[in-house]
């Protein structure tokens, strides 16, 4: 039998370089508080452990694994496609495929291209049927946060609006490049007066939609078009003829290291269902979304015993370990520029209530770069997760805590 100091010699054998004297000082229990984590070498060898084949809610950290697999699997050059029709009854038909970037500046740019080919619209109508219209995101609210918006194949502004609603009750847009809609005028009363921030439009996926389309009514008049532009959804019929293709003016590159930086759910989520719906055909569904992503960790990475309930981390039912985490940071370096960079850990942050987490990289030296993964499920203050961060590299490298 191993006596309590030959188990410490050989927990400090299986960590690599971890000094004894340091041993004693670093109380992972109390530290990480009903967590785990886990730090690698990139061959794998692990510096530190502590219930990493646990699982945990990954929180936004699983943004790191839906990036990964649309990468992959889409490419980095991948651009979303919006197409454009001419039917009857000067209509204009539009085709969503899930751009998640049409935002004011992209829908005045397309608006520029499609007006001079149809000068007279008198109706819009959007197609959406690329998404099943049931989806439903598990983790997502009826709030007015523009983080609970809802999916749709063609939406506008991510169906948020940054609004101003002034004391004397008058509405108005706080970003020049949008005009105020009906939609987002609307929206704007249930600011208080005085107040001035970016909201969420509606909790159902038609809000998103038609406020897509007034914002692409308001490009077009603004690109010389004219008529009543009246915006309904329905179908492209076959009959109808394309007048025009766009391709998102961002790579899925690109889109990816904005979602990284500000971890917009939105925009993970309509990636997340994006692939499902190439994987397995449209209509886009979570279920087909979620059997890709399975298909793609246990395929690509390796993972077992792990579930993805949507793209984001917004679900509770997410679960991952740290050591899966770090596995898939390995298969992540090709992409690592595009996590953001804080206190020179190049990391995805998360957080939920309850929830703490962080997974990346830092430099143990100026030649051996590291790999780790941090998730913490209990109350603590949302930068804890830097905290632990920085206690354990300043441990691995041999400093004061």
């Amino acid at each position: 039998m191993l006596r309590p100091a030959h188990i410490t010699l050989l927990a400090l054998a299986l960590c690599g370089t971890i000094r004894p004297a340091h041993t004693q000082e670093l109380d992972l229990k109390k530290l990480l508080k009903n967590g785990g984590i886990r730090v690698e070498r990139e061959d794998g060898t692990p510096l530190l452990t502590y219930r990493d084949e646990q699982s945990f809610i990954p929180a936004s950290t699983l943004k790191v694994a839906t990036t990964f697999c649309a990468l992959e699997s889409m490419g980095r050059d991948y651009r979303f496609v919006t197409n454009f029709y001419r039917g009857k009854g000067n209509t204009l038909y539009i085709q969503g495929s899930g751009d998640p970037s049409l935002v004011s500046e992209e829908l005045s740019l397309l608006a520029a291209k499609v007006a001079p080919l149809f000068p007279v619209i008198e109706t819009i109508a959007i197609d959406p049927s690329f998404f099943d219209p049931n989806i439903s995101i598990d983790g997502s609210s009826s709030s007015l946060n523009p983080y609970d918006s809802k999916n749709a194949a063609f939406v506008g502004n991510f169906s948020s609006a940054h609004l101003t609603r002034r004391k004397s009750g008058v509405i108005e847009t706080a970003e020049a490049q949008t005009p105020l809609t009906a939609l987002s005028k609307q929206a704007g009363e249930k600011l208080r007066r005085g107040a001035s921030e970016r909201i969420n439009l509606g909790t159902n996926w038609r809000t998103g939609t038609i406020y897509g389309g007034e914002l692409l009514a308001a490009f077009l008049r603004r690109s010389g078009a004219s008529g009543s532009m009246n915006i309904r959804i329905e179908h492209v019929p076959s009959d109808a003829k394309r007048i025009y293709e766009h391709r998102s003016s961002q790579s899925l590159e690109e889109i990816s290291k904005g979602l990284l930086k500000y971890s917009t759910n939105f925009t993970t989520n309509q990636i997340f269902l994006v692939l499902g719906a190439k994987a397995y055909g449209a209509p886009a569904t979570v279920e087909k979304a979620q059997r890709a992503m399975r298909k793609c960790m246990e395929e690509r990475v390796g993972w077992r015993d792990f579930h993805i309930e949507e793209g984001a981390g917004l679900s509770r039912k997410n679960r991952v370990s740290p050591a899966q985490m770090t596995q898939l940071l390995k298969r992540f370096e090709p992409y690592q520029p595009l996590l953001n960079v804080e206190d020179d850990f190049a990391a995805k942050t998360g957080s939920l209530r309850g929830v703490n987490s962080l997974a990346g990289y830092f430099d143990l030296t100026p030649r051996e770069q590291v790999r780790f993964a941090i998730l913490i499920n209990s109350d603590v203050e949302h930068l804890y997760k830097y905290k632990v961060a920085r206690v354990i590299r300043d441990y691995l490298k041999g400093g004061k805590r």
